[in-house]
This record gives structure tokens, sequence and C-alpha cells, in this order.
């Protein structure tokens, strides 16, 4: 693929439909196994305190909020560390804070290759992972670097699509708001899915609390050009085409229909997000499987329940397979469907998690 040095012209375009194909509403009681699933602590001997975990063909990718690094890479199976990824500062080659990965990975002939991308300085890039290791450098050895004008095309999370699209999620401050958007490379054009569902009045809140409303996981299906965002307050879960066409929408209670919310009764002064929240946290998406970690209620008050998590497992039509019960206040999840294996951090408690579900899949996968 040859990447352009920079956006030259742009064409705006929008859908504008956002009915779904298809709308499924799946409650608790609708998945035929309930399943408490037993953890394995693993990486104990680390000392790093893991936000977020990546996990891809041989390797664990470990996100860490503090330290000279931002990323710590492991062996899978055996659990050795393997070294540091991305250098934390502002220098040549650097990582800022915003220079993060959305986990995606290619494999080749010459290596395991990952996306990266800094959304403020506008940038979005592949390395090398296997040979950034194998020569013991924290600063990536890349191989493609694409040039992003921010302002034009803001972001806070993307994948690169098979089709030559730039696929992401909107920026806390971006006032012309989609659910999801793409930049296509060969066309130029940008094109949107609309913002959804609908909320009464909504022009009267500022962007950052219309940010937190639709906010929420955001992934890619590991091989095709399929896309997944789940909202954070609304219950709902919703699947998309490579040309962003909503095609399944999976939900529960009543919060996720448009005109549920009124934003006149929303004060962004008060801790108005508790009380309404009813979605989710996090996504892990392998071939024929969905994870969707549900988001803690009632933080901050007497009513919440420390070390208890709930996950949510369907097929891609969106079939209800298992709900599994957690005694652990997961952070983030993440998916090896080749293994069997469920991993997790609890980042309250310091922990990354693995959960052995191969027994569970021979049920759940035809």
């Amino acid at each position: 693929m040859k990447f352009l040095a920079g956006f030259v012209v742009f064409v705006i375009s929008s859908l504008t439909t956002v009915f779904a194909q298809e709308i499924l509403k799946v409650t608790k009681k609708d998945f035929p196994e309930k399943i408490i699933i037993k953890s394995q602590k693993i990486l104990t001997d680390d000392f790093n305190h893991h936000h977020r975990i990546h996990v891809f063909d041989s390797l664990i990718l470990t996100q860490v909020n503090s330290g000279k690094h931002h990323y710590h890479v492991f062996h899978k199976d055996k659990l050795t560390y393997l070294g540091p990824i991305g250098v934390r500062g502002d220098g040549p080659d650097q990582w800022d804070i915003p220079a993060t990965t959305a986990g995606q990975f290619e494999k080749s002939s010459n290596g395991i290759k990952l996306w990266y991308f800094d959304y403020l300085r506008g940038s979005f890039n592949l390395m090398n992972l296997t040979k950034t290791i194998q020569q013991k450098t924290p600063y990536p050895i890349t191989e493609r670097k694409l040039r992003i004008n921010a302002k034009v095309f803001p972001f806070s999370k993307g994948f690169m699509g098979s089709n030559k699209r730039l696929y992401v999620n909107c920026y806390i401050y971006e006032q012309d708001r989609s659910r999801l958007k793409y930049y296509d490379l060969e066309t130029k054009k940008i094109i949107k899915s609309p913002l959804f569902p609908k909320v009464k009045n909504i022009s009267q809140l500022p962007i950052e609390t219309i940010h937190s409303l639709y906010g929420g996981p955001f992934e890619k299906h590991p091989t095709r050009d399929q896309f997944v965002q789940a909202a954070f307050i609304f219950n709902r879960i919703d699947i998309f085409d490579d040309n962003l066409k909503l095609l399944l929408s999976i939900v529960d209670g009543d919060n996720w229909k448009d005109d549920f919310y009124d934003a006149r009764e929303i004060n962004p002064a008060t801790s108005w997000i508790n009380p309404i929240l009813d979605g989710y946290n996090g996504l892990a998406l392998g071939e024929k499987l969905i994870f969707a970690l549900e988001a803690k209620k009632n933080v901050g008050t007497d009513k919440f329940k420390e070390n208890e998590s709930f996950i949510r497992v369907f097929d891609w039509q969106g079939k209800p397979l298992a709900y599994l019960e957690i005694a652990h206040d997961l952070s983030t999840i993440a998916f090896d469907e080749g293994k069997g294996m469920l991993y997790a951090t609890d980042y309250s408690h310091e922990l990354v998690l693995r959960f052995d579900l191969s027994n569970e899949l021979k049920r759940w996968v035809k």
C-alpha cells in the first residue's frame, strides 16, 4: 500500500440512514448459560501497573500509564518479558501521551506488525513489532507512515481497513460529531455515520457532555472490515459494515431508543452519568464471537460492589451464548480465539488475568 504524504482534497459526505437491518433485544434471562469463570493471575513477577491488554499470535502487549515506556511485550505462552515499546517523551521518535495503539496487528513473512497513531500530532503508522523486539529497542522500527490533518479529520482511536480506508471514532472536542467515520485514501472522501440514538434538545449540551453520552468501546473484526461500537451509557451494541452501514443492533432495556433522554434534564455540573449508565466498558472480538464487558454501575456510591464484573457473549449474528460472572473489577479484555483464552486487566487491584474458555468454546462455536 502506498501512503499519501498528507491529505490534499476532502469531500465530506454523510450516511443518511441509521436504521439497522435488524434490532435484537437480548436480556440477561435470554442467555442459555450463566457461568462463573475462574481466573489465573499472570505476569505476577512484573512490577508494571498494567492498564490495557492486547493479545495476538505469540505476544501479549500491555499499556502502562507511568514509567519510561508506554508498552511492554511478553511471550503469550511462556509469559517471559520480551521488552518495552515506546519511549515516553516529546523528543524525536518518542511518544507523548496521545500516542497509542488500538491493538491492530498484522502478520507477514517478515514479522508481526502493529498499527499505532498519534491523534494530536496527526500520524498513523505501522511498526514491525518483531524487528523492534529483536533489536532490543523501545523505539519502533516503522515501515509505513501516514500523515493526517487532525484539524480536518480528528479522532481518538482508529483502525486501518484492508480497503485503504482509515476507520475512526470522534475526538472529545469534535463539533460535527458522528458515531464512526472513515477517510478513503484513494477517493479522499470522509464518510460519517450519523449520531444515534437521538437525544432531545441535544444542542443545549456542551460538546464534552455529548462526547460522554456517545462514548464507548470501539473495535474491529480480526480479519474483516466490520466494526463494533458499544455505548457506555446506552445499552446497545452496534455492528457496522465497511461502508459504515448499520447491520445489527443488540439492545437491552429502553435507554437505547431515540428520545429516551432529554438534554434539559442533564446537568453537566453534577454526577449525571452514574444514574443513567447502563452500557458497556469493553469489547473483545473474535472471528465468531463478541465479548462485551458491562460498565461498572454505582461507582463512587454505597451501592458499588467491588470485585464483580459481567461479560455478555454473542456470536456475530447477535445470538446470546453465555453470561459470564467474574470476581474481579475488570478494566479491559482481550480474546485469544486460537487458544480459547480470555485475557483481562484489573487495574484497580494491579492484576493481569487469564481465563480458560476452551471447553466453553466447543459448545458456543459449532
